[in-house]
């Protein structure tokens, strides 16, 4: 069983509220789940999928954002081998509540702008969004900024994936990272933990 499977299991466990207090919810649309089975650190295989969106349809999501890695040199995932394999998880997983979109998370590295520019990301919803994430420590990645400028400048929504983990947007004098990726369209995602 993989951690993320391990981490919905326990985030749905019987439990109507978090360690704060706060009601567990999701909103109609969960967009960040590494759902098609064997491509990444996410589902597995097939069963595992399909337990993992069950999941989450009972707990209020009604469309799923399978967003696989695209991290060149760890998981080399492109366009063209997630849309079959996507393609036969929705086949395999018809009959349940969830809707499936097909959306990737893409790791920002010196590969990533040229990827942008040949338009060779995967946006998904109506706002066009790409996810994208970042090595959590350290300093702010050099081509943050121009990723995030290349992004809008082509019509996407830029969405920064699991924003608490990264140490470089913590902390008072980092408000101005912040306040200059709002500045420039930037979404963030946040993952909640129990």
């Amino acid at each position: 069983m993989t951690g993320m499977f391990k981490r919905l299991q326990q985030l749905f466990a019987g439990r109507t509220s978090g360690a704060d207090g706060a009601e567990i919810a999701l909103r109609p649309r969960d967009c960040h789940c590494h759902v098609i089975p064997g491509v990444d650190d996410g589902s597995r295989d097939l069963a595992e999928s399909r337990a993992m969106l069950q999941l989450l349809a009972a707990a209020g999501a009604r469309r799923v954002i399978a967003t696989s890695h695209i991290f060149p040199g760890r998981f080399p995932n492109e366009p063209e081998q997630l849309r079959p394999r996507f393609d036969a998880l929705c086949e395999a997983v018809a009959d349940l509540a969830v809707e499936l979109e097909l959306g990737a998370e893409h790791y920002l590295d010196e590969t990533l702008h040229a990827r942008v520019l040949a338009g060779r990301v995967i946006a998904f919803g109506p706002e066009r969004y790409v996810l994208f994430e970042c090595l959590p420590g350290g300093p702010v990645p050099v081509d943050l900024m121009t990723v995030v400028h290349a992004l809008a400048d082509r019509g996407y929504t830029p969405l920064l994936a699991h924003v608490e983990r990264y140490a470089w947007l913590r902390g008072p004098d980092r408000d101005e990272v912040a306040a200059d990726l709002r500045a420039a369209g930037v979404r963030f995602q946040v993952n909640r933990t129990v």
